[in-house]
């Protein structure tokens, strides 16, 4: 079946009347407003995922040597037909906070942010998906001298219009353990 559906709209307000000064206000049209019902979740929705990928590929490993370069994998799925009519850019992060002793940080501080940016993304134009695969160097991820596990948080904005974050959003990855196989005296 076609993805096409009416939308039922309806009278909400009273008619614009003339205020006590005789000025019709410029925000109340003089037959009022009609809103337009659209089933959000039907018409846009925002599906996203991301993901810390072990030097051998491995999504569900969370222990990962520290001296060893890995992935971060971002993916957005966009469903519904309102997409087509935004364009807008795209900012993701991922927050690493310390269990135990250590400093916090987001991984923008280690990375060039303009991997971690999807400028200009064009859904007039068709697209539905975006992915974004950010190496990670080795020796990035502080640790301290037995490991240290961090709680992960990947966080995402969507801007357009020069306006602020229209959407965010963020998922927490869990807790994952960072080590050096060395340990120096």
């Amino acid at each position: 079946m076609p993805d096409s559906t009416a939308t039922m709209t309806r009278p909400s307000g009273p008619s614009a009347r003339p205020q006590s000064n005789g000025v019709t206000s410029p925000l109340d049209p003089l037959d009022g407003y009609t809103e337009v019902d659209l089933p959000s979740v039907r018409h846009m929705r925002v599906l996203w995922d991301i993901d810390i990928i072990d030097p051998e590929g491995d999504p569900h490993d969370r222990i990962i040597e520290a001296n060893d370069p890995f992935k971060v994998v971002i993916r957005v799925q966009l469903k519904g037909r309102l997409w087509s009519c935004v364009s807008a850019d795209w900012w993701f992060d991922l927050g690493f906070s310390p269990v135990g002793a250590g400093t916090g940080f987001n991984l923008s501080t280690y990375v060039p942010e303009q991997q971690l940016w999807q400028k200009g993304w064009p859904g007039c134009g068709g697209y539905r998906s975006l992915e974004l695969e950010i190496p990670v160097p080795a020796n990035t991820i502080p640790t301290e001298r037995c490991g240290t596990v961090y709680q992960c948080t990947g966080r995402f904005e969507m801007y357009c219009c020069g306006k602020p974050a229209g959407v965010a959003g963020f998922e927490p990855l869990g807790q994952y353990d960072f080590y050096s196989p060395v340990i120096e005296d």
